[in-house]
């Protein structure tokens, strides 16, 4: 999940949207990787999101991953082509390989098949709406939104941190 949270964070770096955005993806990304793990497997433990392995772990995959990086090219060549067709989903799914190719050196994205296993995940359970993160993530990533549509998924709607940490 901490890389599919990467993508959104390149996106917002591809926009130079700064830092306070960037921090409110990463508080609604943690927040949503908490509810889903609750979710979807037994015996999650709410402390375990704000371990070495839960927080900090995603604030350095957000800061300098691979996803993140990608991500960010792919928002900065999406803005200089946006008025253009070449944004539907197959558009997005060859620019994402372009990039793996170009920029990788043989690695893979581990973001881009995450996030759709994910949608596909929720979308199944019709959970989407529980999700607006996630949900925009992919919708920018490989159905062609608009770029600065991620700043929608940043966007907590009665959803109170009390909740997912069963506080």
């Amino acid at each position: 999940l901490k890389n599919v949270i990467a993508l959104g964070a390149g996106f917002i770096d591809g926009l130079k949207l700064g830092g306070n955005t960037k921090a409110a993806l990463l508080r609604v990304g943690l927040l949503e990787m908490a509810k889903f793990c609750k979710i979807f497997f037994e015996g999650v433990e709410s402390g375990t999101f704000m371990e070495s392995c839960g927080m900090a772990d995603l604030i350095t995959t957000c800061y300098g991953g691979r996803n993140r990086k990608c991500a960010e090219e792919f928002a900065i060549l999406r803005l200089r082509y946006e008025s253009s067709d070449t944004f539907d989903p197959e558009g997005c799914n060859r620019l994402w390989s372009k990039l793996e190719q170009d920029i990788l050196n043989g690695q893979k994205l581990q973001g881009t098949p995450a996030c759709k296993e994910v949608y596909l995940l929720l979308e199944s359970r019709g959970l989407l709406e529980s999700f607006p993160l996630l949900r925009t993530i992919y919708e920018v990533a490989f159905l062609g939104n608009g770029v600065a549509s991620i700043t929608e998924g940043i966007a907590v709607k009665d959803q109170p941190i009390a909740h997912v940490w069963n506080i």
